[in-house]
């Protein structure tokens, strides 16, 4: 190999590839701002390295990141020092506990202090027998197996259901039948079984964890708890309307792992009924406040009428929900106030899905649907307000369960939903503007 001197990193990171036959651009190579991934080894190249510790942790932090993101963690660390034409080789598996904390800032900066474990094994690739060696490496295709934990399972998810177009959340997460965290079968080479009976280690990122059909069906987005904390203000605002001598329920038919109420107090879980609709969801609901809350809908997992990952018996926009005879025993007794308090799905049931163009969502044939169709008009002409899950809650909430001048709705809702079409025309009492910055919902 010539001698040759470089004066940027760049340079010299092309030449090396060029050097030892890596197609860059053809192999997805320069991915994630890392200085290259090729089969089971990331690169950090440096004109000269002059502090292998410094270098080292740089590349241990673009792991931890290849890890949040659902990306396979080489097993092999190879730093280069382009104008040495040295590299030095690490085994990623002895940072384990290193890949997996999280790291702020920039990957080259604040580097100082850090302990290299093991030594590397060293190599002047300008030698023709350590550059047979460094090719050796570069064919391996290993990796280290990384743990399941909330600041990765977001991309891992993504990751699977980008990879496996027909697959559904209980393919990924079942804690039944084990599901692919539990059981990896597409990424077993890439992560540890997750051990934990439950998924309620993930109660703030289930919204996040269904497949793309089931997102755009369902239109859930869970509630940041510095909102839900400002909404439970709400509700207390609404239990001093309630009348002496009267009983009162808290209502939320979209609970989804039941953020909201992990704000209330334990004396208000005693007057509240929570249900979902997604199965997952409903099971983290379940072990987060059986026992706490006055009722769960429907009471235990072998109640449940499970359908093709939902629960076909916690549907709210059906007319047997409406009629649930555990919720109708409050809503038909004059002595107790009904508040409602949901953050209620937004999405547009027209959504045809990606395999077939066909409608696969049937909640615009609901019987809230039907029923909405048949006795509201928009004030906005060529709107079909039925088609969004939003304005179906809402109506339906006036509808079917405020029946009382001090039964009160805190609601999740934007603006619009009320003003364009002249959803509501009720008293507005109290409350606050949310922007979107800490919800999952894109920008």
């Amino acid at each position: 190999m010539p001698n040759n001197i470089f004066t940027t990193e760049r340079e010299g990171q092309l030449h090396f590839f060029k050097n030892f036959g890596i197609k860059f651009e053809e192999n997805d190579v320069l991915i994630a701002n890392t200085d290259g991934v090729y089969n089971g080894n990331i690169f950090e190249f440096k004109l000269s390295i002059n502090n292998t510790q410094q270098v080292l942790f740089q590349a241990i932090k673009y792991l931890s990141r290849l890890r949040i993101t659902g990306s396979p963690v080489p097993k092999n660390i190879l730093l280069v020092s382009l104008n040495q034409t040295k590299v030095y080789v690490f085994d990623s598996g002895d940072y384990f506990d290193e890949i997996h904390q999280i790291y702020y800032g920039g990957a080259s900066k604040n580097n100082d202090g850090f302990t290299i474990k093991k030594q590397p094994k060293e190599f002047n690739y300008s030698n023709m027998v350590d550059a047979d060696k460094i090719l050796k490496f570069l064919k391996e295709n290993y990796f280290t197996k990384i743990k399941i934990d909330e600041d990765c399972i977001v991309g891992w998810a993504e990751k699977f259901y980008r990879e496996n177009p027909t697959a559904k959340k209980g393919d990924f997460l079942d804690d039944k039948d084990g599901g692919e965290i539990r059981k990896p079968i597409k990424f077993k080479d890439y992560i540890l079984p997750f051990k934990e009976k439950t998924n309620i280690k993930f109660k703030y990122l289930m919204d996040k964890l269904n497949d793309n059909l089931i997102k755009k069906e369902l239109g859930a987005f869970f509630t940041p708890p510095a909102y839900a904390k400002k909404a439970v203000e709400l509700v207390r605002e609404a239990i001093k309307l309630v009348p002496k001598g009267n009983d009162y329920i808290i209502l939320d038919r979209c609970a989804g792992t039941g953020n909201l109420q992990a704000e209330l107090s334990d004396e208000e879980l005693e007057h509240t009924i929570v249900s979902t609709y997604e199965y997952y969801e409903y099971k983290v609901l379940l072990e987060r406040f059986n026992g706490r809350v006055r009722h769960i809908i429907p009471p235990t997992d072998d109640n449940v009428e499970f359908s093709a990952g939902f629960v076909a018996n916690a549907d709210a926009l059906s007319e047997d929900f409406v009629n649930n005879e555990i919720i109708k025993q409050y809503i038909d007794n004059p002595k107790c106030t009904v508040i409602l308090f949901e953050n209620p799905p937004y999405s547009d049931a027209s959504g045809d899905t990606i395999e077939t163009g066909k409608s696969r969502n049937v909640k615009k044939n609901s019987f809230i649907a039907t029923e909405f169709k048949n006795n509201f008009k928009s004030k906005m002409k060529g709107m079909v307000p039925s088609k969004e899950l939003a304005n179906l809650f809402i109506w339906s909430g006036f509808k079917y369960y405020l029946r009382q001048s001090m039964d009160s709705y805190i609601l999740f809702s934007p603006v619009k939903y009320f003003k364009n079409i002249g959803l509501v025309n009720k008293t507005f009492e109290l409350g606050f503007a949310f922007n979107r910055k800490f919800f999952h919902a894109s920008p």
